[in-house]
């Protein structure tokens, strides 16, 4: 992270609960900037919408 930008990351164990993805979700829809948002779970499939993207919490920690 260079020169103060900002970053977003939501964390749960899963997102596949319907009700799970939407709670999530919304946390970070409601942050009215333009900076990136994440969540990190446990799943394998991506998912996202509005330009919040999923991760698979191993493969960020596994990132250099």
């Amino acid at each position: 992270m260079a020169g103060g930008d900002r970053i977003y990351y939501q964390v749960t164990a899963s997102i596949l609960d319907p009700t799970t993805y939407e709670r999530e979700i919304a946390s970070l829809k409601s942050v009215n900037d333009h900076y990136p948002k994440f969540i990190l779970s446990m799943d394998e499939i991506p998912m996202g919408e509005d330009g919040i993207r999923q991760k698979n919490i191993m493969d960020f920690l596994l990132e250099k």
